[in-house]
């Protein structure tokens, strides 16, 4: 690869992922242009080039590393800044896909690094945190915590959160916790679980009747919203039933990040109302509440008061994604982010003479 306006990029398509040459991008108006120090991998990374017909595009959301450029109006970064960002997704555009050397991002989706936060911490946020954000702030309703500090512990609200020990439930356990909401948790890695701040733990693994245990978990409390952060395999559903006993007048709200299996709507309980997020929505119809967040999210992180998902650093840079992400369609990752250092990427190394 030659020529200073070239970049390596790894292709995703329904049968592989390869390594190849790609104009560095430029970023439009409003947008910024990262170059990469980390990248992340979420699940929608495997499953979007298997959904979606003739699929042919640099995957990934998750990047954090250096401004290198900034699109027409953009005022709030400029080259140099450390910067953690979540990019457009579903768009086959190659400029916003995590997985080459620079990427597009918006700069409301774009948040500043502080000196304490590593590119690698920063990386695991974008997408799973913000799915969690806008699950439980916006679409669910719940109170929102204060900008600085955590609010008082408040017994009427409490929550339930499905896949505790996930990305996103790990960090909707800690926004719910920093509002003060009292958080019923759905595990099988229950250390992890507790340490995110889950009050009354459920072992999945455990239990025999998952629902029982759960409106027993409820106790005296009303217990009205519960956060999916799995929605597979009838989760969905199993929440909608405990909310219908454990709800003082029946009705309640249960947030899904997967969409309803065929006929499941139909057997949701009266009054239980299935709530859909889906994070592009940052970037769209809840951009200023995104905005907002992402600063929050990137203070909160360096002040050490926010957790970043657990890191698992996978050898290789972008030649390691494809094996990494058929790990993940294997169900064989749990509790930690895959996380790349484009630095490490072999071609990489050899073209910088490294």
């Amino acid at each position: 690869m030659t020529g200073t306006n070239s970049q390596f990029g790894l292709l995703s398509t329904k049968n592989s992922v390869e390594l190849q040459s790609f104009p560095i991008p430029v970023p439009g108006p409003k947008e910024v242009l990262i170059k990469n120090v980390a990248v992340a991998s979420n699940p929608k990374d495997w499953k979007y080039p298997i959904w979606i017909a003739d699929y042919a595009a640099i995957e990934g959301n998750d990047v954090a590393g250096y401004i290198e450029s900034v699109g027409e109006g953009v005022t709030e970064f400029k080259k140099g800044d450390r910067v953690a960002a979540f990019s457009k997704m579903a768009t086959q555009e190659n400029k916003y896909g995590a997985y080459q050397e620079y990427t597009v991002a918006p700069s409301t989706t774009t948040f500043p690094l502080g000196p304490n936060t590593s590119f690698e911490d920063a990386s695991t946020l974008p997408l799973a945190a913000m799915t969690a954000a806008i699950g439980q702030f916006v679409r669910l309703g719940l109170p929102q915590p204060p900008e600085s500090g955590f609010a008082s512990a408040r017994d009427d609200y409490a929550t339930i959160i499905n896949g505790a020990a996930t990305n996103v439930g790990a960090f909707a356990v800690q926004l719910a916790k920093r509002a003060g909401l009292h958080v019923i948790g759905v595990a099988g890695s229950t250390s992890y679980a507790k340490s995110m701040g889950v009050d009354e733990l459920v072992n999945y693994k455990e239990e025999n009747n998952l629902e029982s245990a759960l409106v027993k978990a409820a106790k005296s409390r009303e217990v009205s919203y519960a956060y999916d952060c799995v929605s597979e395999n009838g989760s969905i559903l199993l929440l909608a039933r405990v909310l219908s006993k454990t709800s003082a007048d029946g009705k309640g709200k249960v947030n899904h990040i997967l969409h309803l299996a065929d006929g499941e709507s139909k057997q949701i309980p009266n009054g239980i109302e299935p709530v859909l997020t889906w994070v592009d929505t940052a970037y769209g119809e809840y951009v200023e509440f995104a905005a907002k967040y992402y600063r929050l999210l990137g203070r909160w992180l360096d002040e050490g008061s926010f957790k970043p998902s657990r890191v698992r650093l996978v050898p290789g840079g972008l030649a390691g994604v494809g094996e990494a992400l058929k790990e993940l369609q294997e169900g064989k990752v749990h509790g930690e982010k895959l996380v790349y250092r484009i630095a490490e990427t072999p071609q990489i190394k050899a073209r910088d003479g490294k």
